[in-house]
């Protein structure tokens, strides 16, 4: 039976225990939608919780009590030749002259370019330094076990009975023969991998990367470079004339500001510290992440929804907006660039946060331990954690300092060793703009009491006539028009800034006939200023041993570990080492280069070609040749045909020496034919 209600909706009746024990159910669905969403904000929040407070630690030391920022923000401003605002209001307000002396500029500039001449020359600073006593192969002792018996067999069946000494000299012979030959393979395989890690290092952009780092090291207390960081590049590989484009992982290195990175404020070396790096991202850039194995994509996505189209600044510093003027770079409060920041931490992080971040536990065996991670924090969202690459457990940026401070990772730079000469220096050149100003004319004092009504006491000019009116007063003689000339100090105050430039020499090691100016005294000769530039060199060893030790030898010792994790080609065995000669470069140089000709002229004798011979000699020429810069293996001959020529002359003195003793043994058979002969003639025409 169909009931009509009008359209009107039905209340459906329920007993008061069904009642009940829906409310109960719908309940119990809610608290568990709500834990799982709780549960997803803490995963996420208690990794990315740490490292923002890392960040906020790391922040606050240092634009507090240490007083890097403002360092920076000095080196800055010296290497820009910018005053500082409040410098610049109080000059302006005395309406003086804003002439800068740019003495720490001129500085770094010079140091720069030493440092650059010693380790971005064609000399490399750094080589593969092979086994000293490598392993002779199994195969070879083998060998050499087997051919000492046969010739053992081999005497006793000719009658000849064992002598054990004998035997064992052999076995030994054999076995330095051996040795030897591992010793040449080892240095052959050597020079090969120097060969290919000097293309990696060259592909990965190492090199730029410490020509911008050489421009840091002066000019901060700090300078950094990171790497080697897999990256995935297109390259382009050409299949029968057609391009092929390719994804292929590659290493690179990079400059990292000082400004963009933080560490540990207690560490007392960066090997030791966590390290924040600050970066910028785009959208491109996010959404080339998307398609990347081991990024949190539901993170990106949340990155790209939350900060729709434009870019957000949250980790901005209070440098920031300072720092984009004195780069000429967009200030990053206005961000119209839409850069996106992101905060790149290397460090430990409890093995619990890892399990809720959702890494897999087989990696993660104890939780209560510290694992060594990378993770990307953009906002709260962090977008990617892996455990550290490196079999070392250590981050991949290397610092160092122009002077080093014991206990600190900071050091000081040029301008911390010059800030107070250059103020002085500043000043002095100031007050001596300002007086050759002053002192150029005379000074005018002008009676306006005395001067005609239609008199314009503003405008002089020569031969300017001045109407006055008659003194009313007979008494005052002061005339209406008087001169004076300003006194004129402008040869003290160049003598002292020429002092204090002495002064600035003498503090930063770097005098300033390095860039090229005049120098008096040993300075005026060639040989004097070769040997003045000699002992600057020797003064920046020093420096030169900071960034061995604490750059190419750390940065390198990482690529030789990323090698052999890597490889293979079996490119190393992991027995070679790696050698840092810069400091070597630094000092023997230009000495070495004065020995090796004079030790060509002084072999330049017959005896010591007869000792050498033409190979040895072949040898010393090439070796010469590469030190001035020349392709020595284009120019010397090789060995096979300096071996060659030398035989080809041997033979044609041998043909010649022929012919000459059977030219000299024929006419000795004529001379003996002719002789009665001549006798019986010289004879008779003496009879005659």
């Amino acid at each position: 039976m169909a009931n009509n209600f009008g359209g009107r909706g039905v209340l459906r009746v329920v007993g008061p225990a069904a009642l009940n024990a829906a409310i109960k159910a719908q309940d119990e669905a809610k608290a568990t939608a709500a834990a799982a969403q709780d549960t997803d904000a803490t995963t996420l929040s208690n990794l990315a919780a740490h490292i923002r407070t890392q960040f906020d630690i790391m922040k606050t030391h240092r634009n507090g009590s240490s007083g890097w920022s403002e360092r920076l923000l000095a080196a800055l401003r010296a290497f820009n030749r910018q005053y500082d605002n409040s410098k610049l209001a109080q000059i302006q307000e005395f309406g003086g002259s804003e002439v800068y002396a740019g003495m720490i500029a001129m500085k770094c500039r010079g140091a720069s370019s030493l440092l650059r001449d010693v380790y971005l020359s064609p000399d490399r600073p750094w080589g593969i330094q092979p086994p000293a006593d490598p392993d002779i192969p199994e195969e070879i002792i083998g060998h050499i076990g087997q051919l000492v018996g046969i010739e053992s067999e081999t005497n006793a069946q000719a009658g000849i009975p064992p002598d054990l000494n004998a035997i064992r000299d052999r076995t030994l012979h054999l076995m330095q023969a051996a040795r030897e030959a591992a010793k040449k393979r080892a240095a052959d395989q050597a020079c090969i991998a120097e060969d290919k890690i000097d293309e990696l290092l060259t592909e990965g952009k190492f090199y730029t990367a410490i020509a911008e780092f050489l421009v840091d090291l002066p000019l901060f207390p700090f300078a950094c470079v990171k790497g080697p960081v897999v990256r995935i590049v297109p390259t382009v590989v050409w299949d029968k004339g057609k391009a092929v484009v390719q994804q292929k992982p590659r290493l690179f290195w990079n400059r990292v500001s000082p400004f963009d990175v933080y560490w540990t404020p207690g560490a007392a070396d960066i090997e030791d510290a966590a390290v924040i790096e600050r970066t910028r991202v785009t959208r491109a850039d996010l959404n080339d992440l998307l398609d990347l194995p081991g990024y949190n994509q539901d993170a990106i996505r949340a990155v790209l929804d939350e900060y729709g189209r434009g870019g957000i600044n949250d980790d901005w510093d209070t440098t920031d907006a300072e720092r984009a003027t004195q780069e000429s770079r967009e200030n990053p409060l206005l961000n119209r660039s839409g850069m996106i920041a992101c905060l790149e931490f290397h460090g430990n992080v409890q093995g619990r946060m890892l399990l809720e971040y959702g890494l897999d536990a087989k990696q993660i065996p104890d939780p209560l331990r510290d694992y060594m991670v990378q993770a990307w924090l953009i906002g709260r969202h962090v977008i990617k954690v892996q455990f550290s690459p490196s079999p070392r457990k250590r981050h991949p940026y290397f610092i160092t300092s122009f002077e080093k401070v014991p206990g600190t990772p900071v050091g000081n730079g040029l301008p911390d060793l010059l800030g107070g000469v250059e103020e002085v220096a500043n000043a002095t050149l100031r007050a001596l703009v300002n007086n050759l100003s002053i002192a150029s004319g005379p000074q005018v004092v002008i009676n306006t009491d005395r001067l005609a009504p239609d008199e314009d006491g503003e405008q002089m000019y020569p031969w300017k006539r001045w109407r006055v009116t008659s003194d009313p007063m007979a008494s005052n003689t002061q005339p209406p028009i008087s001169f004076f000339q300003p006194q004129s100090n402008s040869q003290e105050l160049l003598a002292t800034y020429q002092k204090f430039s002495d002064i600035a020499d003498e503090l930063s090691a770097i005098p300033k006939y390095l860039n090229g100016n005049a120098s008096g005294g040993a300075g005026r000769t060639a040989s004097g200023l070769a040997m003045l530039m000699g002992n600057a060199s020797k003064i920046l060893q020093t420096v030169a041993a900071n960034i061995d030790r604490d750059i190419f030898d750390q940065a390198l010792s990482q690529l030789f570990d990323m090698i052999m994790l890597t490889d293979t080609s079996g490119m190393l065995t992991g027995e070679e080492s790696i050698k840092v000669m810069g400091v070597a470069v630094a000092i023997q140089r230009e000495t070495e280069r004065s020995r090796q000709m004079e030790f060509l002229q002084v072999t330049a004798n017959p005896i010591d070609n007869a000792i050498m011979g033409p190979g040895g000699r072949a040898k010393v020429l090439r070796k010469v040749s590469e030190s001035i810069g020349m392709d020595g293996e284009a120019i010397v001959p090789t060995d096979e045909e300096v071996k060659a020529n030398a035989q080809q002359q041997q033979a044609a003195a041998l043909a010649q020496q022929g012919a000459e003793a059977q030219g000299n043994q024929q006419g000795s058979t004529v001379t003996s034919d002719m002789g009665p002969r001549t006798a019986i003639a010289g004879s008779a025409g003496h009879a005659g």
